[in-house]
């Protein structure tokens, strides 16, 4: 297979969210370290920080902040979809980033533009949801490039509560699960719910060229 057709395949994936793992694994240190570069050294606005990402593999940690994730409404009348609100359970995973808002506020200006006009706290969200968002994408490829599977959840139910398991005063901006997958079920079953399946969806983004 060439390269191009690896990565594709594995952008293919990524877009899936894994909800079931094997923690009999573990995922080796270089592997780690490799993720940690690719949130730590993605671009962002000027090369300014908005986020700090938390690496976790104590499963208690894991556990308590995936308590903290309900959100997702499981009832369609369907005796296999109980209606009842679901745990988000791809934060179960052999490994949980958490990113915490971390911006550089006290960092000069960087530009005559922003001297001129100062830092505007609308277009300062706007680069943290970008750089965010960009973050997010780098680490979701490079780990499913690693061979593992993901995904990301921002269901947040006890956010306080999320806060004192991490260890931090800031808000908790997103989650991610990175791990290996568990073979024996669909990806789309709850890690700790057999007769609960999260829905799939489809999208299509529409592409011009211009030459």
């Amino acid at each position: 297979m060439s390269f191009n057709k690896f990565l594709e395949k594995t952008i293919q994936k990524s877009q899936h969210c894994n909800r079931n793992w094997d923690l009999s694994k573990s995922i080796p240190e270089d592997d780690v370290k490799t993720m940690v570069v690719s949130v730590t050294e993605c671009s962002s606005k000027q090369n300014r920080v908005f986020y700090k990402p938390i690496f976790i593999t104590n499963r208690e940690i894991i556990e308590n902040v995936h308590k903290k994730t309900v959100g997702f409404w499981g009832g369609d009348g369907h005796p296999k979809q109980p209606e009842r609100y679901m745990t988000n359970s791809q934060t179960l995973a052999n490994l949980l980033v958490a990113f915490v808002r971390d911006r550089d506020l006290e960092v000069e200006p960087r530009t005559d533009l922003e001297v001129e006009k100062g830092v505007i706290e609308g277009k300062t969200q706007l680069d943290e949801d970008r750089s965010l968002g960009i973050a997010a994408g780098y680490l979701t490829l490079t780990a499913n490039m690693l061979g593992y599977d993901t995904g990301c959840c921002q269901c947040i139910s006890d956010p306080e509560g999320m806060k004192k398991d991490l260890g931090t005063d800031e808000d908790v901006l997103l989650l991610m699960g990175i791990g290996y997958r568990d073979n024996s079920k669909s990806r789309l079953e709850h890690h700790e719910d057999d007769n609960f399946k999260f829905p799939s969806f489809k999208k299509e983004i529409k592409v011009d060229y211009i030459s």
